[in-house]
Formats: C-alpha cells, sequence, structure tokens
C-alpha cells in the first residue's frame, strides 16, 4: 500500500483542535473531570476524552448528544467552524460580483421602465393628436 496517498479530511469544515479546547473549556466550566464524563457516556477508558480535547478525534454523534444533554447546550455548540481564508475571500468576491449583477439588473430594469412610460407618452400623443 501506498504511503504517500493524502490524507483525506473527513471534517473538512470543523476545527478539530478549537472544537476539542471549546469542549474541554465547556465540561471543566461546568464542574465535570475526564473522570465524570467517561462515568456519564459508559466508556471503558478515559482515552476518548483527552483525545476530544487534543482534538484528534470527535465524539460520536451519540456522545455529543448526550454531552449536549449534560450541559444544557446544542450539540453544534462544541463544534468551531474552519475558516478557510481562501474560501472566504472566494465568497466575498462572489458576493460583490452578485451585488454588481444584481445593480446592474436594476439599472437594467429601470431603464426599461423608463423607455415603456417613453413609448406610452407617445402613444397617448398620438392618440390625443398632440405632438411636439
Amino acid at each position: 500500500m501506498n504511503d504517500n496517498r493524502k490524507k483525506l479530511d473527513i471534517y473538512a469544515n470543523i476545527d478539530m483542535k478549537k472544537s476539542g479546547q471549546k469542549m474541554k473549556q465547556m465540561i471543566i466550566s461546568a464542574g465535570y473531570d475526564v473522570k465524570a464524563i467517561q462515568q456519564y457516556l459508559h466508556l471503558s477508558c478515559p482515552q476518548p476524552v483527552y483525545r476530544w480535547f487534543h482534538g484528534k478525534v470527535l465524539p460520536t454523534v451519540d456522545h455529543l448528544f448526550m454531552l449536549s444533554k449534560l450541559l444544557g447546550v446544542h450539540m453544534e455548540d462544541f463544534l468551531v467552524e474552519k475558516v478557510d481564508e481562501k474560501r472566504f475571500i472566494f465568497i466575498c468576491q462572489n458576493r460583490d460580483d452578485r451585488n454588481r449583477m444584481l445593480n446592474a439588473k436594476i439599472e437594467m430594469c429601470n431603464r426599461i421602465l423608463l423607455y415603456n412610460k417613453y413609448i406610452k407618452r407617445i402613444y397617448l400623443e398620438e392618440q390625443s393628436g398632440l405632438s411636439y
């Protein structure tokens, strides 16, 4: 097997390290320690909790759910979104492009409305016999 393969980032949008730090801070500030979490989740050893805290792995959905119930928070509150500067810049550029396109469409609609008013005025003038 080729060991030079690129490692697949399973959680591409979650900052594992910051999520682990946040989880640790939330659990400790609620007055729980690793041993209490281990017992509450019926884990055979404390290592999974330490791996979560160090950002090595994320808890299973079941464990996240139970932790959220224990602490009275939403499951998403444990997770920190990964900020990708390139993606952020791309989104901002796309937003600027969309705004320019919307402004161009609005301008086009305004011109069409003005043109329609002009055509209507000419038509009414012709119908009434007035001309300039």
